[in-house]
C-alpha cells in the first residue's frame, strides 16, 4: 500500500548531456546540453626574414583559453585539440592574436573550422645616399633617379645649393613577397659628361661625371735660314711628353693635335698644353 516513486531516465544520446529535473507531482524535465570537440590548427607565415619565433594565443569568445610558441624548429604551425565546441548549448566563437613583433605587421586570416594563418609582413624601412662628384667644371644641375628592383621610384635634382648630395628616405626594405629589394641610381644623361656610377645601396651610392671637352691645338714651324728637312714636335699635357709629329715642307710644316681632352680625368683641373722640339742639327 505505500506510494509509489516514480522518476524518469534518457537513453544516452550521442554528443549530448543529460540533466535531469522535478518531481513526479511537478513533472520532470530532461535537460540535453549539446557536447563535442574541436582541433583548431594555426600556421605562421613571414614576409621577410623571419624571426626568432612568435606568440600565438587562442581566444574562446574573447577569453585567453591557450597559447604557444613558434618556431622553426615545429615547422611555424601548431594545432590547439580537444576543445570543447560548446558553452551551454552555444557554439564558442574561436580566434587567434599574436604578442606584436617588432618590425612586424601581423593579420589573421582563416577560421576555427578551416585553420587560421599568421602573416608577418616585414615593415623595416631603409635609406640609399647618393654624392655626386665632378671632373671638370661642374653642370648647373643633375636628375638623379633610384630605382627599386629595376622599376623606377623617385628622381631628385642635385645642384651646388645642396652639396651635391642627397639621401633617399624611408624606403621599404622588403618587397610583398619577401625578397629584399635592391635599390639602384641612374643619371639622366649630361651633355658633354661621362658617367660612372659606383657603391651599394648600403655604403652609398657616387656618381662622377667627367667632362669630355675637347680642343685642338695647332702648330707652325718656321725657319730662320735654310729650312731643314724635317723637324720632329712634341706635344706636352701638364709637362708630360702625350704626342708627336714630325714635320716637313710637304704639309707645309703645319700640324694640329685635335681631339685632346680638355680636363684631367683624375682631379678635373684643366690641362696645360705645351710644345717642344726635338733639337734640329746646326
Amino acid at each position: 500500500g505505500h506510494e509509489i516513486v516514480y522518476t524518469v531516465d534518457e537513453v544516452d544520446v550521442p554528443n549530448y548531456t543529460k540533466g535531469i529535473s522535478g518531481t513526479a507531482a511537478t513533472g520532470f524535465t530532461v535537460t540535453n546540453t549539446i557536447t563535442g570537440k574541436v582541433s583548431i590548427p594555426v600556421t605562421k607565415v613571414w614576409v621577410g626574414p623571419q624571426a626568432s619565433s612568435a606568440k600565438v594565443t587562442l581566444l574562446a569568445d574573447g577569453v585567453e583559453k591557450d597559447s604557444v610558441t613558434l618556431n622553426a624548429a615545429n615547422g611555424w604551425a601548431h594545432t590547439f585539440t580537444n576543445l570543447d565546441k560548446y558553452n551551454n548549448g552555444t557554439e564558442i566563437v574561436y580566434t587567434v592574436t599574436e604578442e606584436p613583433i617588432a618590425n612586424y605587421d601581423s593579420v589573421v586570416t582563416g577560421n576555427a573550422a578551416n585553420g587560421f594563418t599568421v602573416t608577418n609582413t616585414n615593415t623595416e624601412k631603409t635609406s640609399v645616399d647618393v654624392t655626386k662628384t665632378w671632373v671638370g667644371t661642374p653642370a648647373a644641375s643633375v636628375t638623379i633617379k633610384l630605382f627599386a628592383d629595376g622599376t623606377e621610384k623617385e628622381t631628385v635634382t642635385l645642384t651646388a645649393a645642396d652639396n651635391w648630395t642627397h639621401t633617399f628616405a624611408n624606403l621599404d626594405k622588403y618587397a610583398a613577397d619577401g625578397h629584399e629589394i635592391v635599390y639602384t641610381v641612374d643619371e639622366t644623361p649630361v651633355a658633354g659628361y661621362a658617367k660612372d656610377i659606383s657603391g651599394t645601396a648600403a655604403t652609398g651610392f657616387t656618381i662622377k661625371n667627367t667632362n669630355t671637352a675637347t680642343i685642338n691645338i695647332p702648330v707652325t714651324k718656321t725657319w730662320v735660314g735654310t729650312a731643314g728637312t724635317s723637324a720632329t714636335i712634341k706635344l706636352l699635357a701638364d709637362g708630360a711628353e702625350k704626342e708627336t709629329v714630325t714635320l716637313t715642307a710637304a704639309d707645309n710644316w703645319t700640324h694640329t693635335f685635335s681631339n685632346l681632352p680638355k680636363f684631367d680625368t683624375t682631379d678635373g683641373h684643366e690641362i696645360v698644353y705645351t710644345v717642344d722640339e726635338v733639337d734640329v742639327p746646326n
